[in-house]
């Protein structure tokens, strides 16, 4: 049958979407709590870790304002696009097979290549969604590379308060454990949109831990956020990486019944259209569809 398994593919896209909240919390947690934290007059020695924070901030922001909105809607936008494409198809081959049956049974080489025509059509949608996912894929991949970059900008800055403050590193080390592993208040409202600040008893804590180097507060935060970033963008390219496998699979399908009808005798075009069971995958890529209208509607 030419679709995917329904349960698998729909994990996918539930994977993809679950994965996006989770990277938008830190992205938000980049943006709206370390953004501000670093807006204070800090001593001229900490401009090089101020940019790299600003840095950090503005790959946040573009994962919120831009790759975030693709992957939540594009991904899924590329199985109600192909959904729609399969159900014209189906028609256009339930009609042929009825021609052909009320016919001799044993198509014309003209009917074989209306079949081929439609197949080809179909491979040109996966083609076409195959290239959507990959690219976005692509994007999340540069975005981890980025978060890295950051991560190790950050790193290279704790020598400079080193050099700058005599116990800087034992005031880092104590606001880290200040912070703890739950110090953020979480609103999602929606994949891409959240408010988030630090919890008000850590946000005392980590203030009078700092003393007299505030500069160290969006610099520690920062360093603990994108380590959980880094890795949850991990999770999102995997999400990806399973939509791209989908494509995958249907490229191999629609190729495998291809390349039979261009073998086949013309007796045989039939049995091999029948096989391929349009309706009961166009079934399959209606109930798909929904799914994915819902996931895109944020429902």
């Amino acid at each position: 049958m030419l679709a995917p398994d329904p349960d698998t593919t729909t994990q996918a896209m539930q994977n993809t979407i679950g994965a996006s909240e989770t990277v938008t919390v830190y992205a938000g947690a980049l943006r709206f709590v370390v953004g501000p934290m670093d807006s204070g007059s800090f001593p001229a020695w900490f401009a090089p870790v101020t940019t790299a924070i600003k840095t950090a901030v503005g790959h946040a922001g573009d994962w919120m304002d831009d790759l975030c909105i693709d992957v939540t809607t594009t991904v899924p936008r590329t199985i109600i696009d192909f959904a729609s494409r399969f159900d014209a198809a189906t028609n256009g081959m339930i009609n042929l097979e009825t021609e052909i049956s009320m016919g001799s049974g044993s198509a014309t080489p003209a009917q074989k290549q209306r079949a081929i025509a439609i197949l080809d059509d179909l491979q040109q949608g996966v083609t076409a969604a195959s290239a959507t996912v990959q690219s976005i894929q692509d994007r999340l991949l540069t975005l981890i590379q980025q978060l890295q970059a950051d991560h190790d900008a950050l790193a290279s800055g704790s020598a400079t308060v080193a050099q700058n403050i005599p116990d800087g590193s034992v005031i880092t080390k104590s606001i880290t454990a200040d912070l703890g592993s739950d110090f953020l208040d979480i609103t999602p409202n929606g994949p891409c949109l959240v408010s988030v600040n630090i919890k008000s008893d850590v946000s005392i804590k980590i203030t009078q831990t700092a003393g007299t180097h505030p500069e160290l507060l969006p610099f520690v935060v920062a360093q603990v956020v994108i380590d959980n970033a880094v890795a949850d963008n991990a999770k999102a390219t995997k999400a990806i990486s399973q939509m791209m496998a989908v494509w995958s699979l249907m490229q191999g399908l629609l190729q495998s019944v291809v390349d039979d009808l261009s073998q086949a005798a013309d007796p045989d075009v039939l049995p091999i259209l029948q096989k391929a069971e349009f309706d009961a995958a166009r079934q399959v890529w209606v109930h798909l569809s929904e799914i994915a209208k819902s996931i895109a509607s944020g429902r």
